[in-house]
């Protein structure tokens, strides 16, 4: 008996692709639209923003690819550790409460995911990727190294479903919310929020994280909400004229889909280190003189 032909399933993830790659270009769309009249920094590389939005297509395209890996290794993780531990409601105000729970779990699971990043050479070697953008801004949202969502897919947010009972409805509210967010932390957008810039992720506060100076390493890893960053003290409050430089210290970034494809198997080893941390005394002194 021959086996069914492939052809339709190809189709259907060619189809979702395609709808995904579209909303990037929308969004992305947006973001230049906001940043032509409000930068936060001039001139900036017309080659790097079309090589981003080509890689971005791309990176889409390989997470789709992996989506039946990432989707068995989320049912193994919750088939073995038991899964809706807490059911959580998904009507009335119940449901806003579900929201939020959720939200809030992802989100410190995102922040702890970052910090390994950071701190692991092997991650930091994926990572690095999306630190390498010289110019920050909203091409680079989706500048990441696809091994990172394998590994996100199939061993961080399987935790979700192991923790609680939730409709799909709600997680993906949530997905949206996210979404939302980072584009909007990866505007080059000369936004002032005032005393409200450490209430939620904004671009003033997360090019801190990008940036190439030293005093800013090791801050600001928060995905949506820069509260994870006071409770676990990694924050750092830009002042109002606080809007540095971004990349890495020795400026290396990919110049080709290949490259950036090629990224954490190509690099000079010298420059695979993980960002050095400051002594916690130090940190302490800066953050009693601001």
């Amino acid at each position: 008996m021959l086996a069914s032909s492939p052809f339709p399933a190809l189709l259907h993830h060619a189809s979702l692709w395609l709808r995904g790659y579209a909303l990037v270009l929308v969004m992305m769309g947006l973001g230049a639209l906001l940043e032509r009249h409000w930068p936060a920094a001039l001139l900036q590389s017309r080659a790097g923003q079309r090589l981003n939005i080509a890689y971005a297509g791309l990176y889409l395209a390989l997470v789709e690819a992996t989506k039946p890996l990432t989707a068995a290794a989320s049912v193994a993780i919750v088939n073995a550790l038991g899964g809706g531990m807490v059911v959580l409601v998904s009507r009335g105000w119940g449901a806003l409460a579900s929201f939020v729970i959720v939200l809030l779990t992802i989100d410190f699971l995102e922040y702890a995911f970052h910090r390994l990043q950071h701190s692991w050479p092997i991650l930091w070697k994926l990572h690095s990727l999306h630190h390498s953008a010289v110019d920050f801004n909203v091409t680079i949202t989706l500048r990441h190294h696809w091994l990172e969502v394998l590994i996100k897919g199939s061993l961080l947010y399987p935790l979700v479903g192991v923790m609680f009972k939730v409709e799909p409805w709600i997680v993906g509210a949530t997905s949206v919310v996210f979404m939302f967010g980072n584009y909007f932390a990866h505007l080059n957008l000369r936004v002032d929020l005032g005393r409200y810039v450490t209430w939620v992720i904004n671009p003033q506060y997360h090019r801190l994280h990008h940036s190439i100076r030293a005093e800013h390493f090791n801050h600001n890893f928060t995905q949506l909400l820069p509260m994870w960053d006071h409770v676990f003290g990694t924050r750092w409050v830009p002042a109002k004229h606080e809007w540095p430089a971004t990349g890495l210290d020795d400026g290396a970034q990919p110049r080709s889909l290949l490259g950036a494809l090629s990224w954490p198997f190509g690099r000079h080893p010298g420059r695979d280190a993980v960002p050095a941390r400051k002594p916690v005394a130090v940190l302490d002194k800066q953050a009693k003189s601001r």
